[in-house]
C-alpha cells in the first residue's frame, strides 16, 4: 500500500482555477491573508495567523456545533509575501471519511497591469482515490468557482452580504451528494 505522501504526488486529480480581477496585489494579498480580507468574500468568519504555521481556520456553519463549523484545525503551509500562499483544507462534514485527511490549497499572485489588475492562480490537491473523495472533488471544484466569482464581486461591487450571499452568473446548484450515516474505519 501505498504511503500518503506517495498517494498524494501520484495523484491524478488536481483542480486548476485562474481569475483575473480589478484589484491591486496588496489588495487581494489582504483579501486571502487577513480576517477582515477573508471575510470579505470567502466566509462569514475566520482565524488567520498570517505565518507558516499559523491558523488558517474558515467558518461557514456557525450554528453547528464545533468541529463541524468548517476548516478547524487547518494551518498555513507556506507564505511568500503579495506571491504565494499556501493552506491545508478539509472537506466539509457532510463529507466524514476524506475530513479526516487534509488536502492543500496553493495561490499564486500575479500582477497584469500595475495599480489594478490581478491574475490569481488557485490549485486544490491532494485528492485521493475511492467514490467520497471523488464526490469531494467535484463538489470542491464547483465550489472554487464560487469562490473565485465571490472574489471578483468583492473587488467589483464590494464584500459579500452573508445574509445574502452573492451567487456568481453561471453556477449552478450545489452538485448532489449522498447522505452518509456512518463513518468507515
Amino acid at each position: 500500500m501505498l504511503e500518503r505522501s506517495e498517494s498524494l504526488i501520484n495523484s491524478s486529480k488536481v483542480i486548476r482555477k485562474e481569475t483575473i480581477t480589478t484589484a491591486t496585489l496588496q489588495d487581494a494579498w489582504k483579501a486571502w491573508t487577513t480576517i477582515e480580507g477573508v471575510t470579505s468574500f470567502l466566509v462569514p468568519k475566520a482565524s488567520i495567523e498570517p505565518v507558516v504555521g499559523g491558523r488558517y481556520e474558515l467558518f461557514l456553519s456557525l450554528k453547528s456545533p464545533k468541529g463541524f463549523q468548517g476548516t478547524e484545525g487547518c494551518k498555513i503551509l507556506a507564505l511568500e509575501a503579495q506571491k504565494h500562499l499556501a493552506f491545508e483544507l478539509i472537506a466539509p462534514p457532510q463529507f466524514p471519511n476524506v475530513r479526516r485527511l487534509r488536502t492543500r490549497v496553493d495561490i499564486t499572485f500575479g500582477e497584469v497591469a500595475k495599480g489594478g489588475v490581478l491574475k490569481l492562480d488557485l490549485v486544490h490537491s491532494g485528492f485521493l482515490e475511492g467514490e467520497e473523495w471523488d464526490e469531494f472533488f467535484e463538489f470542491s471544484t464547483w465550489n472554487w468557482d464560487l469562490v473565485l466569482g465571490r472574489f471578483q464581486y468583492r473587488f467589483s461591487v464590494g464584500p459579500i452580504d452573508w445574509n445574502n450571499p452573492y451567487i456568481p452568473h453561471g453556477i449552478s446548484a450545489r452538485p448532489e451528494r449522498k447522505l452518509r450515516d456512518h463513518i468507515s474505519s
